[in-house]
């Protein structure tokens, strides 16, 4: 026993020695050394490793790293907190860029078709100076109008407009239009930018471009005997119409032109209208029937016109509807080429109402 003892302590003297010894080993031994202690060194990590996977979650904090604190936990917000964006918010409006669904479309299409008929309505039943007020103190109806009708002139397969645009740019230079009830001025803003030489002034009830100046078309701010051309285009709205066409004659030079456009269907008597402008001062030259959603006309300054004060040109329909049956000698029904009976109380132009949905 004692023999054992004295061989181990020498062993382990002679491995202290040789750990002492350090740089005086050979390469071999070096390695050697080297290599057992990275083996032990990965087993004593492998080891570790394995202990921390199996062992109870202690009191010390063992948050990984980048993960977040019990203080950052608690300040997360929780799901009910979130609004997230409707599933429904699939599709997009054009006008808004609010994103809508299919249902949500198509009602924001009846609710802007409804309101273009409340007021196209307003225009066509009420007195021009009252248009003035009520879209004078809310523009954006004037918006909602004018996208409304741009909406129908799309089912048109012509826009009169444009045949307008073809007559005045065959006019000579320095000729003076006036645009009454322009709308968003294309007539002028087409002519700007082709560079022709004419000048044209555009009145309505507000200004939206700059084009155009905002008035009541019974009294626009030119002087009387001014402007080459009068153009009406789909604008012979109000009760008190026949103002505007006084209007006309008062700023048209002698022998200046009249160029209305009207929808078909507001023509009770065609002939009584015609007879109505002769008496204010105006010559038929032409009328184009031939398209089967608005008639045509052409007339000429031809005279003075009648000398009613603007201020008793104003009629309520009734009143004028009265004296069109007396200046056309209609005390009588008549019938018109078609076999339709006219009434003795049928007024010039009817109002272009569209059916409530």
């Amino acid at each position: 026993m004692k023999l054992n003892r004295n061989a181990g302590l020498d062993a382990s003297a002679k491995r202290a020695r040789e750990d002492l010894a350090g740089p005086a080993l050979s390469t071999n031994k070096k390695q050697k050394f080297s290599l057992s202690q990275k083996d032990r060194l990965k087993k004593a990590l492998q080891k570790s490793k394995i202990q921390s996977v199996v062992a109870p979650t202690s009191k010390s904090d063992s948050t990984p790293v980048g993960a977040p604190t019990k203080k950052e936990k608690r300040q997360e917000p929780s799901a009910a907190s979130v609004v997230l964006p409707p599933a429904s918010a699939a599709r997009s409006s054009s006008n808004s860029g609010i994103k809508l669904t299919e249902l949500q479309e198509k009602m924001q299409r009846k609710l802007a078709g409804s309101k273009f008929r409340w007021l196209n309505e307003i225009l066509y039943t009420k007195d021009s100076s009252e248009a003035v007020q009520i879209f004078g103190k809310t523009p954006e109806l004037f918006d909602i109008y004018h996208e409304g009708f741009r909406s129908q002139t799309e089912a048109w397969p012509t826009n009169p407009v444009d045949g307008f645009l073809d007559y005045l740019r065959k006019k000579p230079a320095g000729t003076a239009v006036a645009d009454m009830g322009c709308g968003d001025a294309k007539i002028a803003r087409t002519l700007n930018a082709q560079k022709k030489k004419i000048t044209v002034h555009s009145f309505d009830l507000v200004k939206r471009c700059d084009e155009v100046v905002a008035c009541d078309i019974a009294n626009v701010p030119l002087k009387a005997k001014s402007v080459d051309v009068v153009i009406f285009c789909l604008s012979l709205m109000g009760i008190n119409f026949m103002d505007f066409i006084h209007e006309a004659h008062r700023i048209l030079k002698p022998n200046g032109e009249l160029k209305i456009a009207e929808v078909i269907s507001r023509f009770p008597d065609v002939n009584s209208f015609v007879s109505a402008l002769a008496e204010a001062g105006f010559k038929a030259t032409k009328q184009d029937d031939s398209n089967k959603m608005f008639i045509l006309f052409d007339f000429v300054k031809s005279s003075e016109g009648s000398a009613v004060p603007p201020s008793k040109a104003k009629m309520k329909s009734s009143e004028m509807d009265q004296k069109s049956t007396k200046d056309a000698g209609q005390k009588k029904s008549k019938l018109k080429a078609t076999g339709d009976i006219i009434p003795d109380n049928a007024p010039l132009l009817k109002p272009c109402i569209y059916k409530r949905r």
